[in-house]
């Protein structure tokens, strides 16, 4: 048994010894890293940073960590980031996500500084630096926004995978926040602020935001090309199936803003409309308003959109359907998309469903070409505002005081001046001409009013407007429509249209483009030193004030003789006007007319004053009608 137990004994020494390490150096540190495939919102453990392998494991652990607490909100992947670098943060929300930021760069650039790294390893920390780098760079303005972006797509496309996925989840994060600004801006800017989500994919947004004409922008991409772009980052990661939980979390918010974002963005345009096509120029631009469109017997509200509503025309449903898109715009105007060949019973029909629904101004839609040629079309408008007699806000009280109407009627417009109607113009060289005349004789006019008969073409209406409203010298800037005036008599007397046509060209003959004014200065007194009578700038100031008193002159609404001037006599009192005082002319002028005359140089002359003159003054204006 003595003999067993010393055999025992030296079978388990020679265990022991056979056991023993054979060497006290530490284990290398060479080969891949051990990179953590654990979704960052389950429990995982996170490597110590002691060897350079797995400081760069951990550091892409926490890099996880920080973008599933930033992006889904998780409490314990927060606690468990905040846990490995050290204790709590000093702040919460932006604050504490640059605080962890600062803290990992700093990791990394000194990781990035260790020998032994693998090329695997150092891409990484490439990636990282770069990413965390421009995460805490300062975004001053669009430049810096794009230089940022484009950094995360770098990384996203040709960077370290596992950094490209951290990259995906910044590019989510910013096409998001564009959205989501752009659904809470002001309509007429949403598409400003959603376009700026076109970074993920371009360097420049200069196409569509620089300050050029908009026949030159490129075309604003439609609202599901913007969400798609969205949906293409959360696609990306979802092919990654450590980061499918936190995606998941995002459903019910992503869900929430995709309804959102396209209900709030107007509408894409589309080329497919059938349209009046009109030289460049000629219309206005879009203001992006919801689209009420009417083709045949069907009508479509907020076409374009995925909750567009269809209906017969004139039914009831539709006014509610309007009501409810100009609510959510909320700026009560609405693009109306019609042939141009529109038969009369259904431009009524449309007109009164959208003055049922309180529209405030219907936008009719035009076609004109993009530049450069042969680059398809951009819809313009043709703006028309609707007045009703309830309305007493600034701007229906301005169009009450409107001195030029016009009523069309299936036969052609007619025009009126303060009340008085003038000539039917059944083809447009009259209309032309007419206008061409109402320009001289109320210069000063920029709105007009217009009533419609009831056997009205659509293509009618758009001509009108057209020669209202289009092109670059505008004749009028604001048009009308008031449904409730009274048309004219269907045969006005023939003594009330001569009166109303030697109106009108007494008025025009009044203000020609060889009109003048100018300034006529008292001379000093004798023996006084010859000093002018206004310092320089003032002399400047007031003859340019005065060549706004030629535009007065139609008020007179009486001939004069050739040659023959008006003089207006202006007072000032320490730089303020004090006085106007019409002189009347040697041809005799009813007291009316110079009243009307006053009224309109004192128009012209609010808010005038002299900058250096402060003594007491007075001049002569002196105001030609040739």
């Amino acid at each position: 048994m003595r003999r067993a137990s010393r055999r025992t004994a030296l079978a388990l020494g020679l265990a022991l010894i056979g056991c023993r390490p054979q060497a006290t150096t530490a284990p290398s540190d060479t080969g891949p890293v051990a990179w953590i495939d654990a979704d960052p919102l389950q429990p995982a453990e996170i490597p110590a940073g002691g060897a350079p392998r797995a400081a760069v494991a951990r550091l892409d652990r926490l890099l996880d960590l920080l973008d599933a607490a930033r992006f889904t909100g998780d409490e314990a992947a927060r606690e468990a980031l905040w846990t490995a670098l050290g204790g709590a943060a000093m702040g919460r929300g932006p604050e504490a996500t640059r605080e962890a930021e600062t803290r990992l760069l700093t990791a990394a650039l000194g990781l990035d500084l260790k020998p032994g790294l693998d090329d695997d390893a150092r891409g990484f920390l490439a990636g990282a630096i770069t990413l965390l780098s421009a995460d805490l760079g300062l975004v001053a303005g669009s430049e810096d926004l794009s230089v940022r972006v484009a950094a995360y797509r770098n990384i996203a496309e040709d960077g370290h995978p596992r950094a490209a996925d951290n990259a995906r989840w910044r590019l989510y994060d910013h096409v998001r926040g564009c959205l989501a600004g752009a659904a809470a801006a002001t309509p007429e800017r949403r598409l400003e602020v959603a376009v700026h989500g076109l970074y993920v994919r371009e360097d420049s947004l200069a196409a569509w935001l620089d300050d050029r004409a908009v026949h030159a922008q490129a075309p604003w991409p439609p609202p599901a090309e913007m969400w798609g772009l969205l949906v293409a980052e959360r696609d990306a990661l979802a092919a990654l199936p450590r980061w499918r939980g936190a995606l998941a979390r995002r459903d019910r918010d992503d869900a929430v803003l995709q309804d959102t974002f396209l209900a709030a963005l107007p509408a894409a345009r589309d080329s497919a409309w059938d349209l009046q096509r009109v030289p460049a120029g000629t219309g206005r631009k879009d203001s992006l308003a919801p689209v009420v469109g009417i083709a045949g017997e069907e009508v479509t509200v907020d076409l374009g959109r995925p909750g567009a509503r269809r209906s017969s025309r004139g039914a009831p449903e539709l006014v509610r359907a309007v009501e409810a898109a100009l609510a959510r715009d909320g700026r009560g105007a609405v693009l109306l998309v019609a042939p141009p060949l529109l038969p009369s019973p259904a431009l009524g029909s449309i007109l009164r469903t959208l003055l049922d629904a309180r529209v405030a101004r219907i936008e009719s839609a035009v076609r004109e070409p993009r530049l450069p040629e042969g680059t398809g079309d951009i819809v313009a408008t043709l703006p028309l505002e609707v007045v009703r007699p309830s309305d007493q806000g600034p701007a229906a009280q301005a169009l009450a005081r409107a001195r030029v109407r016009v009523h069309l009627g299936g036969r052609g417009p007619r025009l009126a001046v303060d009340g008085g109607w003038l000539d039917l113009l059944p083809g447009p060289s009259d209309l032309d001409a007419q206008l061409a005349r109402l320009d001289r004789a109320y210069p000063r006019e920029r709105m007009i009013t217009l009533t419609l008969g009831d056997d009205v073409l659509y293509q009618q209406l758009q001509d009108l407007l057209r020669a209202l409203l289009g092109g670059p010298q505008r004749r009028f800037d604001v048009v009308a429509w008031t449904p409730a005036a009274a048309p004219p008599p269907a045969e006005p007397a023939d003594k009330a249209v001569a009166e109303a046509r030697r109106k009108l060209e007494v008025r025009s003959e009044l203000f020609q483009r060889t009109a003048s004014a100018g300034l006529v200065l008292p001379a000093p007194p004798p023996g006084a030193p010859s000093a002018p009578l206004l310092p320089e700038g003032d002399q400047k100031r007031a003859e340019a004030l005065a060549l706004g008193f030629v535009r007065c002159l139609p008020e007179l609404e009486t001939p004069l003789r050739p040659g023959e001037a008006v003089d207006v006599e202006l007072r000032f009192e320490e730089g303020r006007l004090a006085g106007i005082e019409p002189k009347a002319p040697r041809t005799r002028v009813a007291a009316p007319r110079l009243a009307a005359l006053k009224t309109c140089i004192e128009d012209e002359a609010r808010g005038f004053r002299l900058r250096e003159q402060q003594a007491a003054v007075r001049f002569i204006v002196r105001v030609r009608p040739s």
